[in-house]
């Protein structure tokens, strides 16, 4: 098996990212990502948009991110659904953890309902941090949000480990 190659992008890609989103959450009537949005969004401090091509595909895969200090938070996660099962959302989501460093604290939320997603990422890491009422619009009704959170790794011979010691 060919792994996917994982590509960096920046506001010039608003568009295709724009629209990749959209046919990732089709079928939710919610108002996809514009455009505009988007590239307001890269134009952020810290904003980080990953990419992800299948072998012999275009683009089928996003994850959309920022860090600031040493907190990251993911803002948007999706993979087109013709390519869903093939590992690119991990792949994804380990670069971008990888690009954080393990000293990052990395939330996200995700729709109670979506259990793929909440396998995914407790497989990786993450643990139930809170619930956000109501926080998606689909078909016509509100879905929760769990608030999702991987917690930086502790290493005493890193060379952040006085920061460390600070924590504990």
């Amino acid at each position: 098996m060919v792994d996917p190659v994982i590509v960096p992008v920046g506001p010039e890609a608003a568009g295709e990212l724009s629209r990749l989103h959209a046919l990732c959450f089709a079928p939710l009537p919610e108002t996809p990502w514009s455009e505009t949005a988007v590239r307001t969004i890269l134009h952020m401090p810290g904003a980080v948009a990953l990419t992800a091509c299948g072998p012999g595909q275009g683009v089928s895969g996003l994850l959309i991110g920022r860090k600031m200090m040493d907190e990251a938070e993911v803002l948007t996660l999706c993979v087109a659904p013709d390519s869903r099962k093939g590992g690119l959302a991990r792949t994804l989501l380990q670069d971008f953890i990888s690009r954080m460093g393990d000293q990052a604290r990395i939330a996200l939320e995700v729709a109670v309902e979506n259990e793929p997603a909440i396998a995914l990422y407790r497989s990786m890491g993450f643990s139930a941090a809170g619930r956000r009422p109501g926080y998606y619009a689909a078909r016509g009704r509100k879905i929760d949000a769990l608030v999702l959170v991987r917690e930086p790794i502790w290493d005493p011979n890193s060379e952040n480990r006085e920061k460390n010691l600070d924590k504990s």
